[in-house]
């Protein structure tokens, strides 16, 4: 059931961002990533490993940009067909006039999370705690 519901969305990500042209033309797609190492992302890079792109008839090529919106930036210029970012992109880009759409919602990931190593537990309770020590 999951992993229908993963190969829906994809397909709905990758096909939502396609012109029929495209989808006709049995081209590649290129999707950027903003930033594919993110937690939140992980569906996009399981999808291919996993070759439901392909089981969905699709040629996908994810690429990788360490930032949403240098993704972004890169499909309002044409470079790439789709981008997997967090929605707020779509509203950003409304403010200025470039009107896309979010297609597909990863809701169900956590998000990113810091963690904090055992011996640090009874020292940091809150971000607040986070002053002064080396996160990522």
């Amino acid at each position: 059931m999951k992993r229908t519901a993963l190969h829906m969305a994809l397909a709905a990500l990758v096909v939502g961002t396609l012109s029929h042209s495209v989808l006709a033309a049995n081209e590649k797609v290129t999707l950027m990533v903003g930033g594919m190492e993110k937690q939140i992302y992980l569906p996009a890079k399981l999808a291919e490993q996993l070759g439901y792109f392909k089981e969905e008839g699709l040629d996908v090529e994810l690429l990788n940009e360490a930032a949403g919106v240098d993704a972004e930036n890169e499909l309002i210029a044409g470079q790439v067909q789709g981008v997997v970012g967090f929605y707020d992109h779509t509203i950003d880009m409304q403010s200025k006039g470039k009107f896309i759409e979010s297609v597909v919602q990863f809701s169900h990931t956590p998000g990113e999370v810091e963690l904090i190593a055992t011996r640090l537990a009874d020292k940091v309770k809150s971000p607040a705690d986070f002053r002064g020590k080396t996160l990522g």
